[in-house]
């Protein structure tokens, strides 16, 4: 692994949604605000880096018209867009003059964002995926096609006004989230603990829907902190598959009836045919207290990543779920360029 003072000095652009901005394709649901764009810049500074901060149009001009600084990399914080094509516009850019573009590049958006095509891609490594229903059945799911936070997401049935989106059978059980992650010391990704969304009243017919996912309540986490080996590899198959280099985070349904089924399940590495897999998230929201964070939180001395925070204390005092990402990123970019 190359040694992480090496990291030190490099300049790190940091690209933002500014929400003035009135560019008629680049309507956003979301923007991502202060409170988490200061805790990437923090991370730079962590690290000992240099911090370029522009917002997206800011970008684009200046990398057209040759007037950026030579920058080691980017943060592409552009999330939320109401449409899918303008969120590749950053890593699009990044790959054209050759910038490492953390989290991912823009086939990996393009790919994990739209919920049809990362659904058959996930079906074609062999994960088990909800089967599609026709719009008349009443007892189906609903996710827009190309939106993030949950946005849109319902129980059947349908009303005939949805906007363009995929329908699918309601796998009874629990949520689930894995974030998967680069690790600098295997040379390869590897995984995080999984988080689990228990509701308050442990009713299976539950899902983690926009409402619950904004306010944050209505629900407990809990963690299961391993997986079968044939879960991991097809999980792996299935970011190998979306040209992911850095960190991304799946999304699943265990499929249980009662919650007691769910704690004979968990009794031993979660395996293949416990989940259903629901969706990619290739940009994922890094937050407090939210699945990302929390995942980081209960890394303890057996999990794989535990050598590698010990290394990188001995660069950041406060080491973070911010600081260990940017870290890990800019170590698995350096990797690939060494393959």
């Amino acid at each position: 692994m190359q040694d992480l003072h090496t990291l030190q000095g490099k300049t790190i652009g940091v690209i933002y949604t500014f929400e003035g901005e009135n560019a008629p394709g680049f309507t956003h649901y979301h923007i991502w605000k202060s409170d988490i764009v200061s805790q990437w810049l923090m991370a730079i500074q962590q690290l000992h880096c240099r911090p370029f901060i522009l917002d997206v149009r800011t970008f684009v001009e200046k990398a057209i018209a040759g007037t950026l600084p030579k920058l080691d990399c980017v943060i592409n914080l552009n999330c939320g867009g109401c449409e899918l094509s303008p969120m590749a516009l950053i890593p699009s850019l990044c790959s054209f003059f050759k910038i490492p573009c953390i989290p991912c590049n823009a086939v990996s958006i393009l790919t994990g964002e739209n919920k049809k095509i990362s659904n058959l891609i996930a079906e074609s490594v062999g994960l088990n995926v909800p089967k599609e229903l026709p719009s008349n059945v009443k007892q189906g799911f609903f996710r827009p096609l190309n939106l993030g936070s949950s946005l849109g997401t319902k129980k059947g049935p349908l009303t005939g006004d949805e906007p363009k989106g995929l329908y699918q059978e309601f796998i009874q059980g629990y949520d689930i989230t894995t974030p998967i992650v680069y690790n600098p010391m295997l040379d390869s990704f590897d995984f995080l603990p999984t988080v689990v969304y228990i509701p308050e009243k442990e009713n299976t017919n539950w899902y983690l829907g926009e409402t619950h996912k904004e306010s944050r309540d209505g629900f407990k986490r809990q963690t299961i902190f391993h997986l079968s080996e044939e879960l991991k590899k097809k999980y792996l198959k299935l970011i190998e598959s979306m040209d992911i280099s850095t960190f991304c985070r799946i999304d699943a349904r265990i499929k249980c009836v009662y919650s007691k089924d769910f704690q004979d399940i968990i009794q031993h590495p979660l395996k293949l045919n416990d989940i259903y897999f629901i969706e990619i998230n290739p940009m994922p929201t890094v937050w407090t207290n939210n699945a990302f964070s929390h995942s980081f939180s209960k890394i303890n001395e057996e999990n794989s990543f535990y050598p590698y925070i010990r290394l990188l204390k001995n660069v950041i005092i406060d080491v973070n779920v911010y600081n260990f990402l940017l870290s890990i990123s800019m170590l698995a970019f350096y990797s690939h360029v060494k393959k």
